[in-house]
């Protein structure tokens, strides 16, 4: 058990690693286009780069289910925890758990609708680079995944090491 929590660490780490380039791409694209626009439109250029605004929001999906599937790894999802922290531990605990379990079935429903979006992006183009929509749909269902794979590293990890599931969160790694 403890080797796959340290495969999905693993996962986790590189998908980190992504999500910061992500965001370097997602800043790069969008002070290009605010030069472009702004700055040397003053200086009396009329340039257009379109290429950025989409780069940008494709880049940010990405970034997002990405980012969500890391974060619930160590329950940093947002969540009303003080309910559930309040409860005696014979109520708490497993009523974090049954939230769990209920996020889970969201995420392979949302897996399974991202797979859908998946099939109609191979017929759509986008309009400015030029990419079939189905590179951009794949965020969906890859950080749903993710997410499923997540939620299972979190309950086995705080199963191993006895710790109380409601308090999870405060046990996060900075990164």
């Amino acid at each position: 058990m403890r080797s796959i929590v340290s495969a999905i660490d693993t996962v986790n780490a590189v998908v980190t690693v992504v999500v910061g380039l992500l965001l370097m791409v997602v800043t790069v694209a969008v002070f290009g286009q605010v030069t472009v626009r702004f700055l040397l439109t003053a200086l009396g250029l009329n340039i257009s780069a379109p290429w950025t605004e989409e780069l940008a929001r494709y880049a940010l999906i990405w970034m997002v289910f990405l980012g969500a599937g890391v974060g619930v790894r160590h329950a940093q999802m947002i969540a009303l925890e003080f309910g559930v922290r309040k409860l005696p531990p014979r109520l708490g605990i497993p009523l974090r758990y049954l939230s769990i379990l209920l996020c889970m079935g969201f995420f392979a429903l949302m897996v399974w609708v991202g797979l859908s979006f998946v099939d109609l992006g191979r017929t759509e183009t986008s309009p400015v680079l030029g990419l079939t929509k189905n590179y951009v749909y794949w965020a969906m269902p890859f950080g749903a995944a993710l997410m499923i794979l997540n939620s299972v590293a979190l309950i086995i990890d705080t199963h191993l090491n006895g710790r109380d599931i409601r308090y999870a969160a405060d046990d996060a790694p900075e990164i």
